[in-house]
């Protein structure tokens, strides 16, 4: 619960400094819960492949509970 609480802070707070019109990557498929910075991230390969891969706001990934990706962000 407090993990939860945090990650929400810390979500909300990088959220107002960054521009939240910034295009970002997520994935499609069953179980994708992360924003990607770049397409070609690393982590995005295999769902690139297979026409996974859609292009949104930062703020339309952040209202639908995605994080930032670990490895580009």
């Amino acid at each position: 619960m407090m993990k939860s609480l945090l990650l929400a802070l810390l979500l909300c707070s990088s959220a107002s400094i960054t521009n939240n019109s910034t295009t970002v990557y997520i994935s499609t498929g069953n179980g994708a819960y992360a924003y990607h910075a770049k397409k070609t991230c690393r982590t995005l390969k295999r769902c690139l492949e297979e026409g996974h891969v859609k292009t949104i706001t930062l703020d339309e990934a952040l209202q639908m509970g995605r994080r930032p990706c670990k490895v580009c962000h």
